[in-house]
């Protein structure tokens, strides 16, 4: 079966990665008032982790911006 080519879709900018990330905090917000504070936690946790994710990419941004000029 031949595949399908894949589909285009745009990059995601720092600015949805960052509604997405406090869409997804509320949630966890949530979860903990609903006291489901494990499921919370870990959520709260991958949060923490695509922060640092997207703190590395505008770091990286930033000196490939610098390096142009």
């Amino acid at each position: 079966m031949p595949k399908k080519p894949p589909v285009a879709r745009e990059a995601a900018t720092a600015a949805d990665i960052e509604r997405a990330i406090q869409a997804l905090n509320k949630m966890a917000e949530r979860l903990w008032g609903d006291g489901r504070e494990a499921e919370a936690k870990a959520l709260l946790d991958a949060l923490d982790a695509l922060n640092r994710a997207l703190d590395r990419i505008r770091i990286g941004e930033s000196r490939r911006a610098v390096t142009l000029h």
